[in-house]
C-alpha cells in the first residue's frame, strides 16, 4: 500500500541548509508523517503518478513540451523538513528537479501526484502505511 501526496509545486525563496534538496517542494498534512517520528533531513521515496496543470491554460508559460505522461513512473527521492503550522514540505531532490526542469514545470504551475512507499532516516527504513493507501490533497 501507499501514501499519495496531492499538491501544488512551490519555490522556497529562502535558503534550503540541506544540499540534497532543490527550493521546490510540495506539502503533506503534518499529522500524516509525525505517526512514523519523522524529522527533518529524513528522505521519502516513491514515484511519479501524475504531472498536471494547477491553472488555468490562458495562465500557463507556453512552452512546447512532450507529453507528460511520459514522467509518470518516475522514481523520486523528496526530503522532509518539518513546518511550523499544519503543514510539513516535502522537497524535491536536486536530481529529480533537474528531471522536471527539462520537462518545463513551473513552480506554481503544475499539480503532481506522487506515491510515496518508503521512509529512510539514517540506517532504519520504514515502509509507509503497509496495511492501506492514505491519500493527502
Amino acid at each position: 500500500m501507499t501514501l499519495i501526496v496531492i499538491g501544488i509545486l512551490h519555490h522556497y525563496n529562502s535558503d534550503i541548509k540541506d544540499k540534497r534538496a532543490s527550493e521546490n517542494y510540495i506539502n503533506i498534512s503534518k499529522k500524516i508523517l509525525q505517526m512514523y517520528s519523522m524529522h527533518t533531513g529524513c528522505i521519502v521515496s516513491g514515484k511519479i503518478s501524475e504531472i498536471n496543470p494547477a491553472v488555468d491554460s490562458d495562465k500557463l508559460t507556453e512552452v512546447a513540451m512532450p507529453d507528460l505522461n511520459i514522467m509518470n513512473g518516475l522514481k523520486v527521492n523528496l526530503i522532509y523538513f518539518e513546518g511550523e503550522g499544519e503543514k510539513d514540505y516535502l522537497f524535491l531532490s536536486k536530481i529529480l528537479w533537474s528531471k522536471l526542469v527539462g520537462f518545463a514545470i513551473f513552480p506554481e504551475e503544475y499539480e503532481l501526484k506522487i506515491e510515496l512507499n518508503l521512509v529512510a532516516c539514517g540506517w532504519k527504513k520504514v515502509k509507509l502505511f503497509s496495511k492501506g493507501t492514505v491519500i493527502d490533497k
